[in-house]
């Protein structure tokens, strides 16, 4: 007898959160626009980490992660020191293969997207 299909969608859970990951993406993408934000590059990644959104607004590069969940509080814990570290070092590599001089600054952000359409935008989340 079939049991309801339990086990069936195991296999998709990972598609499933990459769907709701990129629909997060989309909505922090469009927000920082919004804000002034021009977007250089997004889902970068490289031996050392991926980087979601990175953006420009001035002088200013800026290395953004991106967590969607069912609330913004479950978003927030979502970020670990490793995650930052991964992030950082990324983005060194980033820096290093693109033609930003010294007149520029660079910050990490944190953009946290709940189920519920709720965005927060945390400037200067962590430091290098």
């Amino acid at each position: 007898m079939h049991q309801g299909g339990i086990g069936t969608l195991e296999p998709w859970k990972g598609q499933v959160n990459a769907l709701v990951g990129q629909g997060g993406e989309a909505a922090a993408k469009k927000f920082l626009q919004a804000q002034g934000y021009e977007i250089l590059d997004s889902r970068w990644s490289c031996d050392l980490g991926e980087i979601d959104l990175i953006a420009r607004k001035k002088r200013l590069i800026v290395f953004t992660e991106v967590k969607t969940s069912r609330s913004i509080d479950q978003a927030i814990q979502r970020i670990s020191h490793r995650q930052q570290s991964r992030i950082v070092n990324a983005a060194h590599i980033w820096l290093s293969k693109n033609a930003f001089g010294p007149q520029f600054l660079f910050r990490f952000d944190a953009v946290f997207v709940g189920g519920d359409g709720q965005l927060k935008h945390i400037e200067g989340a962590w430091t290098a």
